[in-house]
């Protein structure tokens, strides 16, 4: 399988961490529903977030109808409409970019990685606590941790909240 991407995600302004959670998405990595299945472990065959197809990496982050009215209501705010969705998280993102000028786009990719992890971070939530957030709450945090991030550095994320 050929991995593009990753020298965008390396160039994005977000922590390490969250870079390196995003690059293991990209390489399908993460320990979803699909591959505990196909290394004979116990797994739940729908997806977590909403309970609607099977839980992939790629459908958590480009798919799930949770994810889609996050970004929504994200890309509303910025006046943009939602493209229609991808089979994967990377041909996700290229969309994302795709609406925004070049002057625009670190912010966008900040974004998309801000996003993808505090929707990761839900789902975990959802699996391991048992608890469920609602779309508001999850706004509030991706708005909230977006401030964090740019009071810390990232410039992209400002712009792309100026007019």
């Amino acid at each position: 399988m050929t991995f593009h991407g990753h020298k965008v995600i390396w160039k994005t302004w977000a922590p390490l961490e969250i870079k390196i959670f995003l690059w293991l998405a990209f390489r399908r990595r993460h320990w979803t529903g699909d591959r505990r299945l196909r290394h004979r472990l116990e797994a739940v065959r729908s997806a977590i977030l909403y309970d609607q197809g099977r839980e992939t990496i790629d459908h958590i982050l480009a798919e799930c109808p949770i994810t889609r009215e996050i970004w929504f209501h994200i890309l509303s705010a910025f006046g943009q409409h939602c493209p229609p969705a991808a089979a994967s998280s990377q041909r996700w993102w290229r969309r994302l970019r795709s609406l925004f000028t070049v002057e625009k786009r670190k912010g966008i990719d900040s974004l998309f990685v801000l996003v993808s992890w505090e929707i990761w971070k839900e789902r975990n939530t959802r699996c391991f606590r048992e608890f469920v957030f609602s779309i508001i709450d999850i706004l509030q945090v991706v708005r909230a941790e977006a401030d964090r991030w740019i009071e810390a550095g990232a410039n992209g994320l400002r712009a792309l909240a100026q007019p």
